[in-house]
């Protein structure tokens, strides 16, 4: 006859539990975030103001999600919420815009280096004409951008960031296109106000186009007022 044998199970107290609940559960408060930071430059090694947006998941995707105002230092930075695939686009006025394909491991602070080359000329680049906001207490209502591509081959990024919510968004074009490697139209691009994330407020907001051969649109920010474009000249 095998004898049986008894085993005492202690109490856990109340605290302790709900605390080995929680490491169960998922990550604690404090955990590493997960980091997409770095440099931008021009040729030259200036460093360069601008934008930087990433796309979740595949490059060229159009799948928009954060975004951060690259400083007069030339640094980024923006936390995500998950590792994996992002697709990281870097917009300065006067600059061929960079799109880098990135992997970013969870609590991992991945650090890029980007370097912009200079529009040759500007008169292939595309350009805003015009921002609309929607009227305040409007929710229906849209946040309006009249774009204007020389060469009809405009891409499908027709992008807004606001800078208080840290997300980007992509635009909807005026008319349904085939394909995201189709030529995009000209005229009037729309972002719902609810899909904009709540009360619209335009010193939040920055725009910028770009064209299916990366020619890029000066960003656009408050008081959105379009200036002709130049040609950024090397320093002396």
């Amino acid at each position: 006859m095998i004898g049986t044998r008894r085993v005492a199970i202690a109490a856990v107290p109340t605290a302790t539990a709900v605390l080995v609940l929680g490491l169960l559960a998922g990550p604690m408060p404090g955990a590493a975030e997960t980091v997409i930071a770095g440099t931008v430059r021009s040729k030259d090694g200036r460093p360069l103001p601008g934008l930087a947006l990433l796309e979740k998941g595949e490059i060229h995707g159009n799948v928009w999600d954060r975004g951060a105002l690259v400083d007069q230092q030339g640094r980024f930075q923006i936390v995500v919420a998950d590792g994996g695939p992002y697709g990281l686009h870097v917009y300065a006025s006067g600059y061929i815009y960079s799109p880098q394909a990135l992997k970013v491991q969870p609590g991992q602070q991945l650090e890029v280096s980007v370097v912009l080359v200079p529009e040759p000329t500007r008169a292939n680049t595309p350009v805003i004409q015009r921002v609309e906001f929607p009227p305040a207490g409007r929710s229906d209502a849209a946040l309006r951008l009249d774009v204007f591509d020389p060469n009809g081959i405009l891409g499908p990024q027709v992008l807004a960031f606001n800078a208080a919510t840290g997300r980007a968004h992509a635009l909807d074009p005026p008319r349904w296109v085939w394909s995201l490697k189709s030529n995009y139209p000209n005229g009037v691009y729309r972002l719902k106000n609810d899909a904009a994330g709540g009360p619209v407020n335009p010193r939040d907001w920055y725009f910028v186009v770009a064209d299916h051969q990366c020619n890029t649109s000066d960003i656009l920010a408050y008081p959105h007022e379009p200036k002709p474009q130049e040609v950024v000249r090397p320093a002396p």
